[in-house]
């Protein structure tokens, strides 16, 4: 129910923000002031496309530009998916063939963490099974390289090391800094990683 009430507050406010511009025919400098109006009004995420706003508009009677609303969407679009993708960015580190070293597979789970809290925020189950398909890869990833005979002792071991820290964070994520706080501290962590640099 509240939903719809947002929904259609939302449309009351696109129709609101073209009579406020004077009812002017849509094009793209229209568009662009009513989603700024959205997102000062309602938040990030009440933004719509321009398409959606031109189409409530054309049913109240105004007149659109088609050309530039055309083009202006599929601009907006394109920024959208490029948005979206520069969350991920880094994270392909983990799929790498070559070793990834603690420190920044712990700065890569992080990111991975940063990103998911961001997500559920946002309510996007797509992105959070994603990053769940990203640790699931770099956690198989690990543990082929662990078994990997052209790596040294030490490197086998941080794959080894990196897998668990994964399978942690897949299983309790808003766990993993405290229980990595533990993990080094333990006898056997210190035993293999003595001179791996701790942040």
């Amino acid at each position: 129910m509240g939903d719809r009430r947002q929904v259609r507050s939302k449309q009351e406010f696109i129709v609101a923000e073209w009579h406020r511009l004077g009812e002017k025919a849509i094009g793209r400098k229209e568009l662009r002031a009513i989603q700024r109006g959205l997102h000062k009004k309602f938040g990030d995420e009440a933004i719509e496309s321009p398409a959606k706003i031109a189409r409530v508009l054309a049913d109240e009677g105004a007149q659109l530009r088609h050309p530039e609303v055309i083009e202006f969407d599929a601009k907006w679009r394109e920024e959208k998916i490029e948005k979206e993708a520069s969350k991920f960015r880094g994270l392909e580190r983990f799929l790498d063939a070559k070793p990834v070293r603690l420190q920044e597979a712990e700065s890569l789970i992080k990111k991975l963490e940063q990103t998911r809290q961001g997500s559920e925020r946002d309510e996007d189950k797509v992105n959070v099974q994603r990053l769940r398909e990203i640790a699931i890869n770099a956690r198989q990833a690990a543990e082929l390289l662990a078994n990997d005979s052209t790596l040294n002792q030490k490197q086998c071991n941080e794959q080894t090391e990196i897998a668990q820290w994964l399978s942690v964070w897949l299983q309790t994520p808003t766990l993993f800094d405290d229980w990595l706080d533990l993990r080094r501290r333990s006898p056997d962590f210190r035993k293999n990683f003595s001179t791996e640099k701790s942040s």
